[in-house]
Protein backbone atom coordinates (compact mmCIF):
# COMPACT_ATOMS: atom_id res chain seq x y z
CA UNK A 1 0.00 0.00 0.00
CA UNK A 2 1.63 3.42 -0.96
CA UNK A 3 0.62 6.41 0.75
CA UNK A 4 0.41 9.89 -0.34
CA UNK A 5 3.22 12.65 1.03
CA UNK A 6 1.95 16.30 0.52
CA UNK A 7 4.47 19.48 0.46
CA UNK A 8 3.97 23.17 0.09
CA UNK A 9 5.10 22.70 -3.54
CA UNK A 10 2.87 19.61 -4.43
CA UNK A 11 2.29 16.02 -3.97
CA UNK A 12 4.03 12.42 -4.44
CA UNK A 13 4.13 9.13 -4.09
CA UNK A 14 5.27 8.06 -0.68
CA UNK A 15 5.41 4.74 0.57
CA UNK A 16 5.32 3.73 4.23
CA UNK A 17 9.34 3.95 4.80
CA UNK A 18 11.66 7.04 4.05
CA UNK A 19 15.31 7.59 2.99
CA UNK A 20 17.33 8.90 6.25
CA UNK A 21 19.69 11.24 3.94
CA UNK A 22 22.32 11.21 6.54
CA UNK A 23 23.13 7.60 6.64
CA UNK A 24 21.55 6.29 3.44
CA UNK A 25 19.13 3.59 5.14
CA UNK A 26 15.07 3.58 5.04
CA UNK A 27 13.68 4.21 7.89
CA UNK A 28 10.43 3.51 8.87
CA UNK A 29 7.41 6.04 9.52
CA UNK A 30 6.30 5.46 13.30
CA UNK A 31 3.39 4.15 14.43
CA UNK A 32 0.20 5.63 16.31
CA UNK A 33 0.77 4.53 20.13
CA UNK A 34 -1.79 2.36 21.36
CA UNK A 35 -2.26 3.36 25.00
CA UNK A 36 -0.42 5.44 27.76
CA UNK A 37 2.76 3.15 28.46
CA UNK A 38 3.34 3.01 24.13
CA UNK A 39 2.64 6.68 24.41
CA UNK A 40 4.62 7.83 27.03
CA UNK A 41 8.10 6.00 25.62
CA UNK A 42 7.69 6.97 21.82
CA UNK A 43 6.99 10.55 23.37
CA UNK A 44 10.04 10.17 25.47
CA UNK A 45 12.41 8.46 22.85
CA UNK A 46 11.32 11.56 20.63
CA UNK A 47 12.61 14.31 23.27
CA UNK A 48 15.01 12.62 24.59
CA UNK A 49 17.28 12.39 20.97
CA UNK A 50 16.04 15.91 19.99
CA UNK A 51 17.62 16.94 23.58
CA UNK A 52 20.71 15.17 22.34
CA UNK A 53 20.84 17.06 19.06
CA UNK A 54 20.94 19.74 21.44
CA UNK A 55 17.09 21.47 21.59
CA UNK A 56 16.71 21.89 25.29
CA UNK A 57 13.24 24.10 24.25
CA UNK A 58 10.51 21.99 23.54
CA UNK A 59 6.79 21.87 23.08
CA UNK A 60 5.19 18.59 23.23
CA UNK A 61 1.49 18.12 22.83
CA UNK A 62 -0.05 15.14 24.12
CA UNK A 63 -3.53 14.12 23.40
CA UNK A 64 -6.23 14.47 25.83
CA UNK A 65 -8.11 10.91 25.39
CA UNK A 66 -9.96 9.96 28.18
CA UNK A 67 -9.82 6.28 27.40
CA UNK A 68 -5.70 6.55 26.91
CA UNK A 69 -5.55 7.11 30.75
CA UNK A 70 -7.97 5.27 32.54
CA UNK A 71 -7.13 2.24 30.36
CA UNK A 72 -10.60 1.56 28.79
CA UNK A 73 -10.85 -1.34 26.51
CA UNK A 74 -12.32 1.18 23.69
CA UNK A 75 -8.13 1.63 22.75
CA UNK A 76 -6.92 4.57 22.42
CA UNK A 77 -9.02 7.14 21.29
CA UNK A 78 -11.67 7.62 23.16
CA UNK A 79 -14.59 9.70 20.68
CA UNK A 80 -16.34 12.16 23.17
CA UNK A 81 -11.93 13.12 23.96
CA UNK A 82 -11.97 14.16 19.85
CA UNK A 83 -12.31 18.07 19.77
CA UNK A 84 -12.65 18.03 23.86
CA UNK A 85 -14.44 21.27 24.69
CA UNK A 86 -13.83 20.70 28.39
CA UNK A 87 -11.92 23.51 30.57
CA UNK A 88 -8.45 23.86 31.38
CA UNK A 89 -9.22 22.55 34.85
CA UNK A 90 -10.85 19.22 33.67
CA UNK A 91 -7.98 18.73 30.93
CA UNK A 92 -5.70 19.39 33.75
CA UNK A 93 -7.05 16.48 35.80
CA UNK A 94 -5.77 14.18 32.55
CA UNK A 95 -3.44 15.74 31.46
CA UNK A 96 -0.54 15.90 34.56
CA UNK A 97 -0.62 11.68 35.46
CA UNK A 98 0.45 11.18 32.00
CA UNK A 99 3.20 13.95 32.06
CA UNK A 100 4.27 12.73 35.26
CA UNK A 101 4.88 9.32 33.59
CA UNK A 102 6.56 11.13 30.75
CA UNK A 103 9.05 13.05 32.87
CA UNK A 104 10.19 9.29 34.57
CA UNK A 105 10.73 7.91 31.40
CA UNK A 106 13.09 10.74 30.40
CA UNK A 107 14.91 10.34 32.99
CA UNK A 108 16.04 6.88 32.33
CA UNK A 109 16.22 7.50 28.63
CA UNK A 110 18.47 10.60 29.09
CA UNK A 111 20.95 8.84 31.43
CA UNK A 112 22.12 5.87 30.43
CA UNK A 113 24.20 4.95 33.79
CA UNK A 114 20.84 5.86 35.93
CA UNK A 115 20.49 2.01 37.01
CA UNK A 116 17.30 1.95 36.46
CA UNK A 117 16.80 4.44 39.01
CA UNK A 118 13.95 6.81 38.23
CA UNK A 119 13.36 10.25 39.42
CA UNK A 120 10.77 12.24 41.63
CA UNK A 121 8.30 14.32 40.41
CA UNK A 122 7.21 17.17 41.97
CA UNK A 123 4.43 19.78 40.97
CA UNK A 124 3.94 22.98 41.67
CA UNK A 125 0.68 24.98 40.41
CA UNK A 126 0.89 28.16 38.69
CA UNK A 127 -2.65 29.82 38.05
CA UNK A 128 -5.30 27.21 39.25
CA UNK A 129 -8.19 28.87 36.96
CA UNK A 130 -5.76 28.47 34.05
CA UNK A 131 -5.62 24.87 34.99
CA UNK A 132 -1.13 25.22 34.53
CA UNK A 133 1.24 23.67 36.96
CA UNK A 134 4.83 23.61 36.77
CA UNK A 135 6.46 19.58 36.85
CA UNK A 136 10.01 19.33 38.07
CA UNK A 137 11.63 15.93 37.61
CA UNK A 138 14.42 15.78 40.38
CA UNK A 139 17.01 13.19 38.83
CA UNK A 140 19.00 11.05 41.51
CA UNK A 141 22.03 11.36 39.80
CA UNK A 142 21.88 15.12 40.20
CA UNK A 143 20.03 18.40 39.56
CA UNK A 144 22.33 18.87 36.12
CA UNK A 145 19.94 15.67 34.63
CA UNK A 146 16.42 17.53 36.02
CA UNK A 147 13.56 18.69 33.85
CA UNK A 148 11.24 20.92 33.97
CA UNK A 149 7.58 21.09 32.08
CA UNK A 150 4.77 24.01 32.14
CA UNK A 151 1.55 22.48 31.80
CA UNK A 152 -1.48 24.03 29.88
CA UNK A 153 0.23 27.91 29.65
CA UNK A 154 -1.94 30.17 27.90
CA UNK A 155 -1.78 33.48 26.11
CA UNK A 156 -1.62 35.47 29.52
CA UNK A 157 1.89 37.82 29.83
CA UNK A 158 2.23 36.22 33.05
CA UNK A 159 3.16 33.02 31.09
CA UNK A 160 5.78 34.68 28.78
CA UNK A 161 7.28 36.08 31.58
CA UNK A 162 7.58 33.07 33.60
CA UNK A 163 9.18 30.80 30.50
CA UNK A 164 12.22 33.60 30.35
CA UNK A 165 12.44 33.28 34.22
CA UNK A 166 12.81 29.52 34.29
CA UNK A 167 15.08 29.67 30.91
CA UNK A 168 17.19 32.07 33.40
CA UNK A 169 17.32 30.20 36.70
CA UNK A 170 16.87 26.50 35.10
CA UNK A 171 17.26 25.54 31.40
CA UNK A 172 19.62 28.47 30.00
CA UNK A 173 21.84 29.41 33.20
CA UNK A 174 24.74 31.58 32.26
CA UNK A 175 27.66 29.38 32.93
CA UNK A 176 26.15 26.16 33.47
CA UNK A 177 24.95 23.11 31.34
CA UNK A 178 21.50 23.01 29.58
CA UNK A 179 19.32 21.50 31.13
CA UNK A 180 15.66 20.34 29.34
CA UNK A 181 12.47 22.52 29.16
CA UNK A 182 9.22 21.75 27.98
CA UNK A 183 6.12 23.41 27.40
CA UNK A 184 3.02 20.80 27.43
CA UNK A 185 0.05 21.37 26.14
CA UNK A 186 0.27 25.24 25.21
CA UNK A 187 -3.48 27.07 24.82
CA UNK A 188 -2.07 28.74 21.89
CA UNK A 189 -1.94 27.64 18.14
CA UNK A 190 0.58 30.45 16.69
CA UNK A 191 1.43 33.68 17.15
CA UNK A 192 -2.05 35.29 16.18
CA UNK A 193 -3.16 34.09 19.42
CA UNK A 194 -1.65 36.93 21.00
CA UNK A 195 -3.60 39.18 18.73
CA UNK A 196 -1.97 42.19 16.79
CA UNK A 197 -0.02 43.68 20.17
CA UNK A 198 1.07 40.39 21.59
CA UNK A 199 1.67 38.65 18.38
CA UNK A 200 5.94 39.73 17.83
CA UNK A 201 6.63 39.50 21.91
CA UNK A 202 5.23 35.86 21.61
CA UNK A 203 7.22 35.48 18.20
CA UNK A 204 10.35 36.29 19.56
CA UNK A 205 10.22 34.51 23.26
CA UNK A 206 8.31 30.95 21.83
CA UNK A 207 8.05 30.46 18.40
CA UNK A 208 11.38 31.49 16.97
CA UNK A 209 13.10 29.24 19.92
CA UNK A 210 11.31 26.79 20.55
CA UNK A 211 10.97 23.40 18.46
CA UNK A 212 7.90 20.73 18.72
CA UNK A 213 9.63 17.81 19.10
CA UNK A 214 6.09 15.47 19.50
CA UNK A 215 2.96 16.20 19.04
CA UNK A 216 -0.25 14.15 18.47
CA UNK A 217 -3.82 15.40 17.61
CA UNK A 218 -6.78 13.66 16.63
CA UNK A 219 -9.93 15.33 14.93
CA UNK A 220 -12.70 14.09 12.44
CA UNK A 221 -13.08 15.00 8.70
CA UNK A 222 -15.63 13.77 7.11
CA UNK A 223 -17.05 11.31 9.51
CA UNK A 224 -13.37 9.68 9.59
CA UNK A 225 -11.41 9.51 12.79
CA UNK A 226 -7.70 11.08 11.75
CA UNK A 227 -4.43 11.40 13.99
CA UNK A 228 -1.61 13.37 13.35
CA UNK A 229 1.49 12.48 14.71
CA UNK A 230 5.08 14.37 14.75
CA UNK A 231 8.25 13.30 16.23
CA UNK A 232 11.29 14.53 16.21
CA UNK A 233 13.53 12.10 13.61
CA UNK A 234 9.94 12.51 10.95
CA UNK A 235 7.49 14.39 9.29
CA UNK A 236 4.15 14.94 10.10
CA UNK A 237 2.56 11.79 9.67
CA UNK A 238 -1.60 11.32 9.05
CA UNK A 239 -3.07 7.95 10.03
CA UNK A 240 -6.75 6.81 9.18
CA UNK A 241 -8.38 5.05 12.50
CA UNK A 242 -11.63 2.78 11.85
CA UNK A 243 -14.45 4.07 14.03
CA UNK A 244 -15.80 1.67 16.88
CA UNK A 245 -19.04 0.89 14.78
CA UNK A 246 -17.38 -0.13 11.80
CA UNK A 247 -16.55 -3.51 11.01
CA UNK A 248 -12.99 -3.15 9.82
CA UNK A 249 -10.71 -4.72 12.63
CA UNK A 250 -6.89 -3.62 11.57
CA UNK A 251 -5.73 -0.85 13.09
CA UNK A 252 -4.43 2.79 12.17
CA UNK A 253 -3.22 3.12 8.90
CA UNK A 254 -0.62 5.76 7.13
CA UNK A 255 -2.19 7.89 5.10
CA UNK A 256 -0.05 10.75 4.24
CA UNK A 257 2.89 12.46 5.41
CA UNK A 258 3.40 16.92 5.72
CA UNK A 259 6.77 18.34 5.69
CA UNK A 260 5.06 20.79 8.19
CA UNK A 261 1.73 20.52 10.03
CA UNK A 262 -1.00 20.61 7.93
CA UNK A 263 -3.63 22.77 7.81
CA UNK A 264 -7.21 21.61 7.63
CA UNK A 265 -8.03 22.22 4.67
CA UNK A 266 -4.60 20.04 3.20
CA UNK A 267 -5.73 17.22 5.34
CA UNK A 268 -9.19 17.43 4.02
CA UNK A 269 -8.00 17.55 0.39
CA UNK A 270 -5.13 14.43 1.56
CA UNK A 271 -8.32 12.55 2.92
CA UNK A 272 -10.65 13.17 -0.60
CA UNK A 273 -7.88 12.10 -3.06
CA UNK A 274 -7.12 8.42 -1.00
CA UNK A 275 -10.71 7.86 -0.63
Amino acid sequence: MSSTRFSRKGIVLLLPLILNGAAGLQQPLPALPTGGLSLTRQAASSIASAFQDGINRQIVKLPLSESMYSNKEEGFVADRAIGWQGGPQETYRFLVPLATELLKELSCRMVEESGGLVAKVNQQILLDFDGSALLTSEHPLGAVHDVQAMIQPNTDDYYLKTISKIEEQFSDTKGKSKRLFLIVNPAWKDKSSWGFFGAAKAQKIIFDRYETTFAIDQFVVRGQKLSLLRTWDQEWVVFLTPMPYESIKEGPKVIGTFTERPTYSEIDALLVSTS
